[in-house]
């Protein structure tokens, strides 16, 4: 009993604080510290098992063996262009107001659409196996079926975040990640062979993404509908971002044909600190979602640079806490990749514009600005594009670690510009 009183107690004094301090973050704190605490306990699972599988990764797989596999990942992901990657964001802005059926039309929808990646896999893989790269053919022709189907069941993720349903979609997240990283970590030991790792992350992903989407349907029920205007949003979306997911693999390509599978291992375990520590940074502004959809462009504006004030300071202690931490890490944890220390802790200078970023790119697809959205989009990739050819070809990693940076903050000023052009 003495316990419970206890805990009621500091629940609060927390309570009490989080109020208090609303009058300077000028945000609805309590809802803040809800939604954020499961995204930061599922961050915290999912940075400690992806630094852990980092970790046998680095240890236990040859450079050449490693940089494999995440070129195909590479290939995967620009393969990926053909589904429709803009569905999650139009059905977590329908969830948010309130359109139940969004759910199971734009499942159905993707599932139809996304023969079309899968052909585009197959079309790949019979390229490589035309030139006798079997590896490669076969791992494109295992994530030619797992890949189309995790795109589209996937998008049960994006329903509850719009429901608000943070701590089931917190814990769905856990509970995948732990699946992924064991299975990972079991056959690097056991086998390490290229085909073996993207048939067990392949099946792992589609096997958890599956079984949630099911008890998402069970526990909400969400109607038949045809959802028009959300289907019809998230074509448009889709379409706005199609060059994004190219531009950004466009830089290990460019890696690999021209400096060497080796370099991008290296270079893939100095991006995958940050890259990690950038999703955890971006995500705590996603829970705003919701409430930015029940906005008007003229509320959002009221606190709009304090937002981005807010994120450049949290980004900036990030940074400074990553390159003092850095050198212990590498040191002692991943001591075959020394090499790529410096280059980590140059991208950490990303993680201040990190959420400034997200931020903005929330708010435009919040307010349904299809137009903005895509001119904004077009310029960011154009832009990220340059960078990526032409410093990557002339400076290889630290090129392409440049070209990062300078992408960040060059899209901070565009987003801002972008936003500030809407009309109140």
């Amino acid at each position: 009993m003495l316990v419970f009183t206890e805990m009621n107690y500091w629940r609060q004094k927390a309570y009490s604080w989080l109020r208090w301090s609303e009058k300077y973050a000028k945000a609805d704190m309590v809802y803040v510290a809800k939604g954020n605490s499961w995204q930061i306990l599922g961050q915290i699972v999912t940075t400690l098992l992806s630094f852990a599988l980092l970790t046998v990764f680095a240890n236990y797989l040859p450079k050449e063996t490693y940089g494999l596999y995440r070129y195909i990942l590479s290939l995967a992901s620009v393969l990926g262009t053909f589904s429709l990657t803009g569905m999650n964001q139009a059905v977590a802005q329908a969830a948010a107001r309130g359109d139940e059926g969004s759910l199971r039309a734009s499942v159905r929808y993707q599932l139809k659409w996304n023969s079309v990646t899968f052909l585009a896999f197959c079309a790949l893989s019979g390229y490589y196996f035309y030139n006798n790269n079997v590896t490669v053919a076969i791992s494109l022709l295992i994530m030619s079926i797992c890949s189309p189907l995790t795109a589209s069941f996937n998008t049960f993720g994006a329903y509850l975040d719009g429901k608000r349903q943070f701590r089931l979609n917190g814990i769905f997240g856990i509970i995948s990640i732990v699946v992924y990283a064991l299975s990972m970590m079991v056959i690097i030991i056991l086998s390490g062979e290229v085909i073996w790792l993207i048939a067990i992350y392949s099946l792992s992903t589609l096997g958890t993404t599956f079984a949630f989407y099911l008890v998402t349907l069970r526990k909400f029920k969400p109607p038949t509908t045809e959802a028009k205007d959300t289907l019809k949003y998230g074509r448009e979306l889709t379409f706005i971002g199609f060059i994004g997911p190219i531009v950004s693999q466009i830089d290990k390509i460019i890696l690999t044909h021209f400096w060497g599978a080796t370099q991008l291992a290296v270079y893939s375990l100095a991006l995958a600190i940050p890259d990690r520590a950038s999703i955890a940074i971006k995500n705590l502004v996603s829970i705003g979602m919701p409430k930015f959809s029940n906005k008007s462009p003229t509320e959002l504006n009221r606190v709009f640079y304090l937002r981005i004030s807010q994120g450049l300071l949290v980004g900036t202690v990030c940074t400074i806490s990553y390159v003092i931490l850095a050198p212990y890490v590498f040191t002692y944890l991943l001591p075959k990749y020394l090499d790529a220390l410096f280059y980590s802790q140059l991208l950490s200078i990303g993680f201040i514009f990190g959420m400034p970023n997200r931020y903005i790119s929330l708010l435009l697809t919040s307010q349904k600005l299809s137009k903005l959205i895509f001119a904004n989009s077009l310029i960011q990739n154009t832009v990220r594009l340059l960078l990526y050819v032409i410093l990557g070809i002339w400076g290889g990693i630290l090129g392409l670690v440049t070209a990062q940076v300078l992408n960040s903050f060059i899209s901070m000023l565009i987003n801002i510009a972008m936003w500030r052009s809407v009309k109140n």
